[in-house]
């Protein structure tokens, strides 16, 4: 079986035994006759993230590497990274769905990020990326929260909820380049339970993988604080060859 095959049967399955409701597709919201969470013409299109990747960041490239040419040259500090689709296509919808205002598509994404959670199973508990106080209250919610919650209910893998702090807003990260995106977030991501931290593997849980900025700021604040491993697990991430999103 495929590895794409064996995530949709996964989340077929998790889909089965949590939920009873009347199912709609999540992309089209069509009539579904299946325990899945897309119909299968919205699932045929979706671009799962099952070629060529880096295996530091995850991302899709186009041979096979052992870490893409960003990576080579910018080492994360994050331990390991990867995510169930890429970020085109129908992906782009699911995601920008997810952050105005559709909450429930955290859990279909969630049940398709489940079975990477098992690589790495080791894990001492789910982090995510947080927001202020006052972006979260313009948007209602935090949605790498939301998909870290999911994903804790499916594993049993607690959430470490309120050990992360962001200390200020952020400028948006699209039009900067890979030096401007580290130094916009340069210290606005601060541990607030070190002793929690301290000797663990954490898995950080967010929508979108673009330049890994993001990811590698919040991984730099769990490692100083004592984490052993960092590992993050993301929706979906941008190509190598285009990474030039929101640059998280």
């Amino acid at each position: 079986m495929r590895a794409t095959e064996r995530i949709r049967a996964a989340a077929a399955y998790t889909r089965e035994l949590i939920s009873g409701e009347y199912l709609t597709c999540v992309c089209c919201r069509a009539e579904l006759f299946s325990d899945d969470y897309f119909c299968k013409r919205c699932l045929e299109s979706l671009p799962f993230n099952a070629g060529y990747v880096c295996e530091k960041c995850g991302r899709r490239i186009p041979e096979d590497y052992p870490v893409c040419m960003e990576c080579k040259a910018n080492m994360p500090e994050f331990d390991a990274a990867r995510s169930v689709f890429v970020y085109e296509g129908e992906t782009v919808g699911l995601i920008k769905k997810l952050k105005t205002g559709g909450k429930h598509v955290a859990e279909a994404l969630a049940a398709y990020m489940l079975p990477l959670l098992a690589r790495f199973a080791s894990a001492d508990f789910l982090a995510y990326v947080p927001m202020t106080p006052s972006a979260e209250k313009r948007r209602g919610y935090n949605q790498s929260r939301l998909l870290a919650e999911e994903l804790s209910a499916r594993s049993g893998i607690p959430v470490a909820d309120g050990m992360l702090v962001k200390t200020r807003e952020t400028s948006a990260q699209k039009d900067l380049n890979a030096r401007e995106r580290a130094k916009n977030l340069n210290g606005s991501f601060r541990v607030h339970e070190r002793a929690l931290c301290r000797g663990k593997k954490i898995v950080l849980v967010d929508d979108v993988l673009t330049s890994g900025a993001t990811a590698d700021a919040v991984a730099r604040a769990l490692l100083r604080a004592g984490a052993q491993k960092v590992y993050v697990l993301t929706a979906a991430s941008v190509p190598m060859r285009a990474a030039d999103g929101d640059g998280k």
